[in-house]
C-alpha cells in the first residue's frame, strides 16, 4: 500500500482515538495508550521528531479536554499521560562518546564489609568514571525494628586512595525496606585522576579494607547483527509479548494490549517501516482473549479498502472470468488486482450465503494463497453482494502482505467438502 507520513499517521491514530473515547462507557486509557504507543514507537524509530510527537500528544490532551474528561491526567484513573517514553532519546544518540560522564574507566567488584554506627555497610560494586568515582553499596540496620537513621551510617566510613586522597561518602537518602538500604553513593569530592585503589575504613578496625581498582581488560570482541533485520521487527518484538499490564492502580487485560499493539503495527506498516515480509506478521501462538495479530488484520484490511477505493481504475488489475473444477458448488474467479503489497481477488460463488452474526457463520467458501516465495496467506472478506437466490460475489486481501517481488500465486478455493485451485499471475509484474 502507498506509504503514509509518520506526523499525518500519529495525527489520524489520535483523532481515531478521540472518536473512540468519545463514545460511552468505552474505557480512555487503553484507548490513550494507544496513541502515545504510536507516538513513541515513531520517536524511537527516528520516524518524527520528539518535539512533533510532544505536540500532537499535547492537542489531543487538549481535545479530550474538551470532551469533558478532565484536567487531572493520571494513568491510575484511566486517562492520558502526555509524554512518550522516548525522553530525548535520539539527542543522546547523537552525543559524543567523548562527552559521555558516567562511561566506565574501571571497575571493581568488592566484598568489603564495614561496622558503622547503626549498620553494617556493605561495599559492593565500584565504578570510575570522568564524573568521578560511584559505589553501589547496601546499609543493614543492626537493630530491629531499625532506627530510622541507620542508613546515615554510610557517611561514617572514611575512603582514601593511592594517592593518600581522602573522600567522604553522603548519604543519598531514598527508600528503605524491613532494615535494609540500596543504592548508589558517590564519592565527595570527584578524584583528580584514575585512581588504582581505595581503602574503606569504618569505625570497627576489625572491618573495612582495600579494593583494587584494574586497568581495563581487552577481550575478543566484533559486531554482530541485531535479533531482527530492521528496527521496526526489533521494536515490536519487544512491545508485543506484554499481554496483561498494570500501572498505578490501572489495569489492562488481553484485549486491551492487543489493541496497542496492534495501533503500533498498524503505524509501522502504514509509514513502511515493518516490512510486509516480517515473520512477525505470520501465525504464531498467542495468548489472550485476542491475539494481536487479528486486531492488526482488521486495522490493516479497513485501511486497504480505503486505498484500493482510491485507485479503482489502476492498471494492474486484470480480468479474468476463470471457473474453478468444484462438483459440489460453483466458483469463478472474477478478476485480480496487485498495487505493490495489496493483492486482492473477487470472487463469484454458489451457494455462498453470509451468517447473521457470530456465532451464526456460513462458511460457504474460504480463500487462502500461496505465493511463489511459498509463503502462505490468509485471505481477508472485503465487499460482498448476496441475492436471495444463494448467488453472490465478493472481494478477498492477503494476509500478511505479499512481498512486491511475487509475480504469481497459487489461489485455493475450499468449502467443508471440497477444494479447487488455480495458478494466477499477479498483474503488472
Amino acid at each position: 500500500m502507498e506509504q503514509e507520513d509518520p506526523e499525518g499517521r500519529l495525527r489520524l491514530v489520535a483523532a481515531e482515538a478521540l472518536a473512540r473515547a468519545a463514545l460511552e462507557g468505552r474505557p480512555l486509557l487503553p484507548v490513550s495508550l494507544s496513541v502515545q504507543a504510536v507516538a513513541n514507537a515513531l520517536v524511537m524509530l527516528g520516524l518524527l521528531p520528539e518535539a512533533r510527537a510532544e505536540e500532537i500528544l499535547a492537542e489531543h490532551r487538549s481535545a479530550l479536554e474538551g470532551e469533558g474528561f478532565g484536567r487531572v491526567w493520571g494513568v491510575s484513573k484511566g486517562e492520558l499521560t502526555v509524554r512518550s517514553g522516548a525522553h530525548g532519546y535520539w539527542e543522546a544518540r547523537g552525543a559524543d562518546r567523548g562527552s559521555l560522564a558516567r562511561i566506565p574507566l574501571r571497575a571493581a567488584a568488592s566484598r568489603i564489609r564495614c561496622r558503622a554506627g547503626l549498620a553494617d555497610v556493605y561495599i559492593q560494586w565500584i565504578t570510575l568514571a570522568p564524573a568521578g568515582v560511584r559505589l553501589r553499596a547496601r546499609a543493614v540496620a543492626l537493630q530491629q525494628p531499625p532506627d530510622r537513621r541507620f542508613g546515615h551510617a554510610i557517611a561514617e566510613v572514611s575512603v582514601v586512595d593511592d594517592t593518600g586522597r581522602a573522600y567522604r561518602l553522603d548519604f543519598p537518602g531514598g527508600w528503605t525496606r524491613d532494615g535494609i538500604w540500596d543504592g548508589d553513593v558517590d564519592l565527595e569530592p570527584a578524584p583528580a585522576r584514575e585512581v588504582a585503589w581505595l581503602e574503606f575504613s569504618p569505625a570497627d578496625p576489625a572491618t573495612g579494607g582495600r579494593v583494587l581498582l584494574p586497568a581495563p581488560v581487552s577481550v575478543p570482541a566484533g559486531r554482530a547483527d541485531p535479533p531482527w533485520p530492521t528496527p521496526a521487527e526489533c521494536y515490536l518484538a519487544d512491545l508485543a509479548p506484554v499481554t496483561r499490564y498494570s500501572v498505578n492502580g490501572a489495569k489492562l487485560g488481553p484485549e486491551d494490549t492487543a489493541e496497542i499493539v496492534a495501533a503500533v503495527a498498524d503505524s509501522l506498516l502504514a509509514v513502511g517501516a515493518l516490512p510486509v515480509t516480517s515473520p512477525l506478521l505470520r501465525r504464531q501462538p498467542d495468548t489472550g482473549t485476542r491475539a494481536w495479530r487479528e486486531v492488526l488484520v482488521d486495522r490493516w484490511g479497513y485501511r486497504a479498502h480505503l486505498q484500493h477505493a482510491a485507485r479503482s481504475g489502476a492498471p494492474e488489475q486484470a480480468s479474468l472470468v476463470a471457473g474453478l473444477p468444484l462438483e459440489h458448488a460453483t466458483a469463478v474467479i472474477e478478476g485480480i488486482s496487485a498495487n505493490d503489497d495489496l493483492v486482492r481477488v473477487q470472487l463469484y460463488g454458489h451457494p455462498w450465503i453470509m451468517g447473521e452474526y457470530w456465532p451464526m457463520i456460513a462458511p460457504c467458501f474460504q480463500v487462502r494463497a500461496i505465493d511463489d516465495t511459498g509463503t502462505e496467506h490468509d485471505a481477508i472478506p472485503d465487499s460482498w453482494r448476496g441475492s436471495p437466490d444463494g448467488e453472490a460475489s465478493g472481494g478477498f486481501w492477503f494476509w500478511p502482505p505479499m512481498d512486491p517481488a511475487v509475480k504469481r500465486m497459487r489461489l485455493i478455493v475450499s468449502t467443508p467438502w471440497e477444494a479447487a485451485w488455480a495458478d494466477l499471475e499477479l498483474p503488472g509484474r
